[in-house]
């Protein structure tokens, strides 16, 4: 029997849970590269005051719904996969943790376990915090064989499933010939001055969906906090230059997720969507809405597993 892990960031269900949430978020090296002391104590800072207005921003997209995204992935996978495997999710920042989650895979006397992150590029501020978490654990406990898989932003399964999402975008609003606005969280600029791939791969990503569809694409990135200098362009600067370009129809694409989530909903459907329409004045503009799951998305999953 081999074990499945799946793994993603996690999220709040409950304002007490958004303040824990932050806490965890924060008190990772990987967020915030401080020494422990002074992360814990600007993590305990942050969380305090930033959870009841992450909070409202949650309650304006509905609620999260990160976790039923994932528990319906993993059930359509485990089903996809037939026996022979385990399936199982945790998470970064939310309960059950990783640990957590590659315990219950342990109770059930499976000892292989292959490990999915829900990110399809990596970066320091998510894969290598998944890798550095389940090398502890992996210290702890050393009857497992515990592997990462790594990630799948240029599987041409993963290509298919963003070019079906866009095409179906396109369709919907009746488009003709959008130019696609790849939206990516951003990283400090720090990181990638340090070695971090994660901007290379994203325009990798971005440049095999684009000309799959025939369709002219840019790239930017989204949701920067705080005062350190994060990677360029800003999506909404994007936007200023391309309405300066006249371009009339933008479909902005949440390239780096694979689940609707705060950054999507929020900062894309909430901020970024009404500055184009409201403050730029694009008459055409919207954006890729993530779905839930879908068979290009299992099937990029099942051939990492059958690679393996």
């Amino acid at each position: 029997m081999t074990g499945v892990l799946l793994i993603n960031m996690g999220s709040p269900l409950s304002k007490k849970e958004m303040r824990q949430f932050l806490f965890n978020m924060f008190t990772d090296k990987a967020i915030l590269p401080f020494p422990k002391i002074q992360r814990t104590m600007l993590a305990y800072f942050i969380s305090t005051f930033r959870h009841p207005g992450s909070w409202k921003k949650y309650q304006q997209i509905g609620g999260s719904k990160l976790k039923e995204s994932m528990k319906l992935i993993n059930y359509q996978l485990a089903t996809e996969l037939g026996e022979g495997y385990e399936v199982t999710s945790a998470y970064s920042y939310s309960k059950p943790n990783i640990q957590q989650g590659i315990e219950t895979l342990r109770n059930k006397g499976i000892t292989d376990i292959k490990v999915i992150t829900m990110y399809p590029h990596s970066a320091y501020s998510t894969t290598e915090s998944v890798k550095t978490d389940l090398s502890g654990v992996q210290k702890k406990y050393s009857d497992l064989k515990i592997t990462e898989l790594g990630t799948y932003g240029e599987n041409e399964s993963f290509i298919n499933y963003w070019v079906d999402n866009i095409q179906k975008t396109i369709d919907k609003y009746g488009y003709k010939n959008p130019t696609l606005l790849f939206s990516a969280h951003a990283i400090p600029q720090y990181n990638v001055d340090a070695g971090d791939t994660y901007v290379d791969e994203i325009n990798a990503s971005a440049k095999l969906i684009a000309e799959k569809l025939g369709k002219p694409y840019r790239v930017a990135f989204q949701s920067k906090i705080g005062r350190v200098k994060w990677v360029d362009p800003d999506t909404k600067d994007c936007l200023k230059a391309m309405k300066a370009e006249n371009i009339d129809e933008i479909m902005l694409v949440p390239i780096s997720f694979v689940n609707e989530n705060l950054e999507t909903a929020y900062d894309q459907g909430i901020e970024i969507i009404p500055y184009g329409k409201n403050e730029l004045e694009i008459k055409n503009i919207c954006r890729v809405e993530i779905p839930a799951s879908h068979p290009l998305l299992i099937a990029t999953f099942k051939q990492i597993l059958t690679k393996a």
